[in-house]
Parts: C-alpha cells; structure tokens; sequence
C-alpha cells in the first residue's frame, strides 16, 4: 500500500527539509494544472453546444408552430391539371443513316438560290474562270435577246445580295479576282524558291558533312599505320620509308 508521511513527532522542531516536503505534497506540477485547464474548457465548450441545440430545437418547434396554424394557399384546379409537376425535355434520335455523298448533293443543289452558284472560296483562278464564262454567257445573251440578259442580270445580282446577307462572301468582281491571283502565284513562286534554297543549303550541308566524315577517316588511318611505323622502329627495325630518306634505297 500507499506510505503516508504523518509530520514530525510530538516535541520534535521542523526542519527545512520537513517544510519543503510538506510543500511539495500541496502544490501541483505544471502538466497536472495544464490537464485541468483542459479539462475545464471542454466542459464549457460541450455545455455551450448544448445550450444552442436546445435555441435551435426550441426555434424549430416555434417555426412548424407557426406553419401549422397558417395553412398554404391553394392553386387553381385547373392551373394545377394543366401543370404537371416534373417537366422533361424531349429528345428525338434519328435512328437514319449518313447521308450519302450524292444526297449530300442534292442537298446543296437544294439550298441553291436561284440555281445559281455562289462565287465563294479561295480558289481565285477557278472563281476567274467561272466569273468570265458567265460573262460571255450573259454577251451571248444580250446579242440574242436583251430582255433576257438583262433579267438574267438582275435575278445574278438579287441571289448575290440575298447570299451576302446570310453572311457568305461573294467574290465577283474581275479585278479584285485577277489581283488576289496574282499575289497568290507570286507567294506560290515566292515558297517555291524558299524550298528550292532551303533543298540545296540542306545537300551542301550533307554534302561538307560527308567530306568531313570522309578527311576524319583518312586522318585516321593515316595516324594509324604511323603508330605502326613508329612501333617498328621502336624495336630496332629499318622501315624501306627510312632508307628514301637517308638516300640509301
């Protein structure tokens, strides 16, 4: 069991050593205060939080208190039928197959505006091409019938402004077209030559790197049968080499 210290004797005087035992027994170590303080603020935290579950609680019950004495109002029976309460969009999947490349087609021929086709694209010499032929159809036509080519004439330029205000490009004047093909054929010769320069600087290259390769070799073979040379003279031998030198051959 536990021994307890009951103090000095009847008659017998305290000493330092008692009065600092009887000291330590009453004061406490700083770990022990720490875990109390804890302790201590636990206990009032855990008695906060149940003191604002019980406002809560209370507010709750004074809420359903006050809904169930004011009832909702009621909508209109038949805003009610013709409302339902979940709503879903309708997704239609066409189950059809790709169209094929001549219904494509069709397609395109069918969204032609006056059957005529629009003069779009980046294709200037083809787009040149088509412009004059329509001219000199619209020449043939004036020659024949006036009335026509002129009504040939206005129904071309009412599809061209009906196309312009969709958005689409129309390229139908000759020189805008002949100058816009001249600069890409310029730019065309101008990459031609880049590629034609950029082909030869690339052989030359391979070609001093093959020379390179080729002097490197020779180089080597060259030091490589005078470390021979040298090792045969080393052992005392008369290299043919040797004697053209000297004259003696």
């Amino acid at each position: 069991g536990a021994t307890y210290w009951a103090g000095p004797k009847l008659g017998e005087p305290y000493s330092v050593n008692t009065l600092r035992l009887q000291g330590s027994a009453k004061e406490l170590s700083p770990a022990t205060l720490e875990k109390r303080r804890r302790r201590k603020q636990e206990r009032d935290r855990k008695k906060r939080k149940r003191k604002e579950l019980r406002a809560q609680a209370k507010a709750a019950k004074a809420a359903e208190a006050a809904g169930a004495a004011t009832p909702p109002p009621e909508a209109p029976v038949g805003e009610a039928q013709a409302q339902p309460a979940l709503l879903f969009n309708k997704v239609e999947v066409s189950a059809e197959e790709p169209a094929s490349k001549a219904q494509r087609r069709k397609e395109k021929r069918r969204k032609l505006k006056g059957n005529l086709t629009p003069l779009t694209g980046k294709n200037y010499r083809q787009l040149l091409e088509r412009l004059q032929a329509r001219q000199s159809q619209l020449e043939e036509l004036r020659a024949q019938d006036a009335g026509k080519a002129r009504e040939l004439e206005t129904k071309t330029q009412w599809t061209n402004v009906l196309y312009k205000a969709e958005g689409v490009k129309i390229r139908d004047d000759e020189r805008l077209l002949q100058e816009a093909l001249k600069r890409k054929e310029k730019r065309r010769a101008q990459r031609q030559r880049q590629w034609e320069k950029r082909t030869a600087h690339v052989v030359d290259k391979m070609q001093r790197r093959q020379d390179q390769r080729r002097q490197n070799l020779r180089k080597k073979k060259v030091a490589k049968v005078e470390r021979r040379l040298e090792k045969a003279r080393k052992k005392g031998r008369i290299l043919p080499q040797d004697l053209e030198r000297a004259g003696l051959a």
